[in-house]
């Protein structure tokens, strides 16, 4: 799928992805000389302001929770320095010093990982865009937005773009694909490319969905989006979308966290988020697990339709095939950037610029998690 584009990350420049895919559980062999190069580099202060913003009380046993947590991964960040040295999540860094220590926000993706897990999971996430997509795509995700596929229908625009997440301080995913109208973010998915062994599954590596609802205010944009693209769901548009990724990368499986996992349950948000995500991953087809994930090969089959009749059979054949369109469209998007990549790493000068929209906008910022809100 085309080759490492700028600086490889501890590859060869001939390396093969499969390296991507590599158990990246090593043992700590760095010390106090790493953590300070990376704290005077990117701002070790900013770390703990972040923190304390995660955090509305704090005990000496939970600072020192934290600071274990930063202490048994220090053998790790001799690779987060090699990471953050490429000019794409350099230029990250440099505007967030935060982001180099993302990971270590309490509740990190979800309730439940280890240190080991969260560090192995930004790795391995940062390590897999920037081996698959060229220079220019990825920093264009990272400082904006690329629309992966666009449809104008009755003097509206509905897009499905992809970039960080805006609210970065939530860490509900690594990166945001999100449904647009007119411009507007209506609905968001919030997904990261993880390895297989930390939610327990047998591929080895898999697109995780931490972060799936609505934006408060926009129910008749989504009312909009609903009737223009024949689906009842903006859950499952989006899904759609994602399904295209994950061909782009080759990842063979999707998972979700269940509602007990998300950053963002309490008990007073449990119903609604039981609502929003256990319910609908159900509905679709994909299979908790005892870990307390849901898993689905790609693609998602959802119920067969020989087993409706009449207008209900044909509602859900043109649902079906909206669907298709979306997951077809964002897989070319992403694979004609591929495809660049390959072409310019093989010895042509110049790339043909990046097909479809892309929009800028100031670098995400961290901020506190939001209220539990799970538009329709």
């Amino acid at each position: 799928m085309g080759k490492t584009q700028g600086r490889p990350f501890q590859l060869s420049v001939n390396a093969s992805l499969e390296a991507g895919f590599q158990d990246s559980r090593i043992a700590p062999d760095g010390g106090l000389v790493e953590l300070r190069e990376l704290g005077k580099r990117f701002g070790f202060l900013s770390w703990l302001l972040m923190l304390v913003r995660q955090k509305t009380t704090w005990s000496p046993a939970v600072i020192s929770g934290e600071l274990w947590r930063l202490l048994i991964n220090i053998g790790r960040y001799r690779e987060i320095l090699n990471l953050l040295k490429l000019r794409p999540f350099a230029e990250i860094a440099q505007k967030n010093p935060g982001f180099a220590f993302i990971y270590l926000v309490p509740n990190y993706l979800a309730r439940g990982f280890t240190g080991t897990e969260c560090v192995s999971c930004f790795l391995h996430h940062y390590r897999r865009i920037h081996a698959v997509l060229s220079e220019s795509v990825l920093r264009q995700i990272l400082q904006g937005y690329v629309t992966l596929y666009e449809i104008v229908e009755g003097g509206n625009r509905f897009a499905f773009t992809m970039g960080l997440p805006e609210r970065m301080g939530d860490m509900e995913g690594e990166l945001s694909l999100d449904l647009r109208v007119d411009g507007k973010k209506v609905f968001n998915l919030c997904f990261t490319i993880v390895p297989g062994w930390v939610v327990k599954a047998e591929v080895p590596e898999i697109l995780l969905i931490t972060h799936l609802q609505g934006v408060k205010g926009s129910k008749t944009q989504i009312k909009l989006a609903r009737n223009a693209l024949h689906d009842y769901s903006p859950r499952a548009m989006l899904l759609a979308a994602l399904q295209g990724i994950a061909d782009a990368f080759e990842i063979s499986e999707i998972g979700a966290v269940c509602a007990t996992k998300q950053r963002a349950y309490t008990k007073e948000c449990a119903a609604i988020l039981k609502s929003g995500y256990d319910e609908f991953f159900d509905k679709v087809g994909m299979v908790k697990t005892s870990a307390g994930f849901y898993f689905s090969p790609i693609p998602i089959e959802g119920k067969p339709l020989a087993s409706l009749k009449g207008r209900e059979k044909s509602r859900a054949r043109t649902r079906r095939a909206m669907r298709q369109q979306i997951q077809l469209a964002s897989a070319a998007f992403l694979l004609g950037a591929v495809d660049r990549a390959a072409h310019s790493s093989s010895g042509a000068v110049n790339s043909s610029p990046v097909p479809g929209t892309v929009e800028s906008r100031p670098s995400p910022i961290f901020s506190p998690p939001p209220d539990c809100d799970l538009t329709l």
